[in-house]
């Protein structure tokens, strides 16, 4: 069981995030190079972005429980349940007490983002802001899927024209007057310790000098979780509209849509479109009137259309939105049986002509601030009955539970504790699940191929630069897998070992080097599986400030400058300071997962946070300052 399924309840709300932007081009992490305020382009990559105080952060920062859905279809709204209109907060996570963060894995894959170390409390209160009626508990991380340039006009370009979406479990739970509420005490009863979660977010200001700066709009739904089910997807059946490498699904051209998973259980299609319809305007601007979105079975072939449509207005739309998270559910009466053994898709019917979506690794590089003139993309328009989104052929959908870990040559290996993706291990287990029409499809064979991955700044010439899966030789991965008669099966990855040597030119101040890697019937928006792969440093029992650990926090010290307003980790006598140092060590030695836990980005390797820990130890010996020369 997922979100999708009931016992569940949708909220509505906006987020907060504000993470650091000179991260975002490699060439910023030359100790050589000087920033400037200018925006960023080929010819200046060394601007500071648009965030250059930046600290991470990552949480709701307002919200409400809109209504909930009982296991045998009805529908609570405002005054059917006390539940109902609940508010959502963020909690204080970890050993030090710290909101969540927004991280991501490396400045060349800016679409799989984590958020980490995030917990909340979604409760009816008392005066004090004591939970009564609701519950809370820890999100476990999760990363960035289905991200698309939503905004389709208004002036959108940049993150600010950004959707996506993030799907996980909430674990560690924590329940308030259960018996008060008769949604609560089903859900209690069905899914007591671990709930499915997802929410979609858009509408994000990054208009430095507003008022609403760094904030954003935030909707999801919470519901029952199996054990045994992925984390963060939902493996039933999914519909799209082209893949990374722009492959359309089949019958789509020009779709103004994003991708949508869906279920049908016995009549029942309940299919997610909190992420899939655009907006026409920045900072959570109206949605685009599509027309007549409807359910379509067999496109291409018997191609029936199934009413009532989903909505036929943008109004109709928004109102699903807002009160049920953008989730629809539709009987399909008859025509259910067809639907569980032909392919499913939408159909729309424009009043007028729209624009096709952003996706794939256009996408992906609209986090990184770029407009969309910037990237070279024009939007197409799309007029008339259009098939907008659809299964793969043979309704086959393949995925993986984990879209990005952190691999090192010589770092523990994985284990049970490794499941949150957060980890710096030596070898990688990813679960694939595959189906076809919703059931596990057992015996199927997934070939994998390494997938190009664009530098965000044409080279001189103007062209495409590829940085990236260079050397090969660094990781080994699974050239195919078979499922088995679950329909799943384990990928594994693991580290070969990286020198700096290596790697080219453009990533040589960067720790480590990017893999990329898509699978036969992907219908992801950008590439399925990334690896961080860490250098490897030779081991060293007596590192000096000077000559080891310098290079390294001072890179840092210029990349995160707010910290610097905390502590100058590029400062000796600062961190020579025995509390500081008792500080440092303890956020570095804290788990991944903790919302605490230094450096904030997770770009710190094994061996160099075993250096670091080292020289702490030692007594921090300050060693030989390089001469000025």
């Amino acid at each position: 069981m997922s979100y999708l399924d009931t016992p569940r309840f949708h909220f509505l709300g906006k987020f907060f995030a504000n993470p650091s932007t000179i991260n975002n081009a490699t060439e910023n992490y030359n100790p050589a190079e000087v920033y400037n305020n200018n925006p960023p382009s080929a010819a200046n990559p060394n601007s500071v972005w648009w965030n250059q105080m930046g600290q991470a952060f990552f949480r709701p920062v307002s919200g409400t429980v809109q209504s909930a859905i009982m296991q045998d279809g009805t529908v609570l709204q405002s005054g059917a349940d006390p539940f109902i209109g609940a508010t959502i907060a963020a909690r204080f996570q970890g050993a030090l007490n710290q909101y969540g963060k927004l991280v991501d894995l490396d400045p060349d894959q800016q679409a799989r983002s984590m958020v980490v170390g995030m917990s909340i409390q979604i409760a009816t209160t008392d005066a004090q802001g004591n939970p009564q009626i609701g519950l809370t508990g820890d999100v476990r991380a999760m990363v960035m899927l289905d991200v698309w340039g939503r905004v389709t006009g208004g002036g959108g370009g940049g993150i600010e024209t950004a959707g996506a979406m993030y799907q996980s479990v909430l674990e560690n739970i924590q329940w308030y007057g259960v018996a008060k509420s008769k949604f609560l005490t089903q859900l209690n009863s069905v899914s007591p310790q671990t709930l499915s979660f997802k929410f979609a977010l858009d509408g994000y200001n990054g208009v430095i000098t507003s008022d609403q700066f760094a904030t954003g709009r935030m909707s999801g739904a919470i519901g029952p979780y199996t054990a045994g089910e992925p984390i963060h997807f939902v493996a039933k059946r999914r519909m799209f509209a082209q893949n990374w490498n722009g492959v359309a699904a089949p019958g789509v051209t020009n779709s103004p849509m994003n991708a949508a998973p869906f279920q049908i259980n016995g009549s029942t299609l309940t299919i997610d479109l909190s992420n899939s319809v655009p907006t026409s305007a920045v900072h959570a601007g109206p949605f685009v009137d599509l027309g007549i979105v409807s359910i379509v079975i067999d496109p291409g072939g018997s191609n029936i259309t199934v009413t009532p449509p989903l909505f036929s207005t943008a109004a109709q739309y928004t109102t699903q939105y807002q009160n049920f998270a953008g989730i629809f559910q539709l009987d399909l009466g008859a025509n259910a049986k067809l639907a569980s053994q032909k392919m499913v898709g939408i159909n729309i019917t424009a009043h007028s002509s729209v624009n096709s979506a952003v996706s794939g690794i256009d996408a992906g590089r609209l986090k990184e601030g770029l407009t969309l003139a910037q990237i070279g993309v024009t939007p197409i328009a799309v007029s008339g009955p259009t098939l907008a989104l659809s299964e793969n052929t043979g309704g086959i959908f393949v995925n993986v539970d984990l879209n990005s870990i952190r691999l090192e040559n010589g770092a523990p290996a994985w284990s049970s504790a490794s499941v949150s993706g957060t980890d710096i291990t030596s070898n990688g287990q990813i679960g694939l699940w595959a189906t076809q029409y919703g059931i596990p499809a057992p015996n199927l064979t997934v070939n994998f191929q390494v997938a190009q991955n664009v530098y965000q700044f044409p080279d001189q010439q103007g062209n495409p630069k590829i940085i990236n899966n260079d050397p090969l030789s660094a990781v080994s991965w699974p050239a195919s897998v078979t499922t088995d008669a679950n329909g799943r099966a384990m990928l594994n990855f693991t580290a070969n070992g990286l020198q700096a040597s290596q790697k080219p030119a453009e990533r040589q101040f960067v720790d480590g080097q990017l893999y990329l890697f898509s699978h036969d019937y992907t219908m992801d928006g950008v590439q399925p599986i990334t690896l961080l792969v860490f250098e490897n440093i030779p081991s060293n029992v007596n590192p000096t400030w000077w000559q080891d650990i310098y290079p390294i926090l001072f890179q840092y010290a210029r990349l995160y400058p707010f910290m610097r307003s905390l502590i100058d980790l590029s400062d000796y006598a600062t961190m020579a300071n025995s509390g500081i140092a008792r500080k440092i060590q303890g956020a570095l030695s804290l788990p991944l997962t903790d919302a605490a836990y230094m450096p904030v980005t997770r770009d710190l390797s094994v061996g160099k946070t075993n250096l670091i820990l080292t020289w702490i130890r030692n007594g921090m010996p300050e060693g030989t300052k390089p001469s000025a020369s």
